[in-house]
């Protein structure tokens, strides 16, 4: 069946807003969630400043991560090759966004609540920072698998 190049348009660009919009909300939520955290971790212990803000940063680096796939699969259909013109790929458009999106959310919460606790960590106990930025790092990275999943799925959605 085939469908108006407008409503092809439309499908894209609400499929980006989706990807986008809903995508950092999880990032969003766990940076926030970290810098809190430092800032009370900070408040606690603040000749260990150096070390929290270090600490905060890196796990920030990790937390932003969904939110820049998002962005990607926003980019992609909005600066990509144009979709043939059908039901099928209105729908596949669509899909692209709302599971890139959703996909995000989770991943990007998860890993702010890792960052979150081990700044509070390094407030308790500052000699174990290099432990508990190695157990961060490995926990949000397999919290990221599941973002990297969303985003095979949506850029396959988009060239369908």
């Amino acid at each position: 069946m085939q469908i108006d190049e407008s409503v092809m348009k439309m499908a894209t660009f609400f499929a980006a807003a989706l990807s986008m919009g809903i995508g950092a909300i999880g990032s969003a939520y766990g940076l926030g969630y970290a810098s809190s955290k430092a800032c009370e971790a900070i408040a606690r212990q603040p000749q260990e400043s150096g070390k929290i803000i270090k600490m905060m940063l890196i796990g920030q680096a990790a937390s932003g991560t969904p939110s820049i796939f998002s962005l990607l699969i926003s980019f992609l259909l909005l600066f990509g090759p144009a979709p043939k013109q059908g039901l099928v790929q209105v729908f596949a458009i669509l899909g692209a966004g709302i599971c890139m999106g959703a996909g995000a959310v989770g991943p990007g919460i998860g890993a702010g609540f890792a960052n979150a606790e081990a700044c509070d960590g390094v407030a308790r106990m500052p000699d174990s920072e290099t432990t508990l930025l190695r157990v961060m790092l490995m926990g949000q990275a397999v919290s990221q698998s599941t973002s990297i999943y969303a985003l095979v799925i949506a850029f396959l959605l988009t060239i369908v």
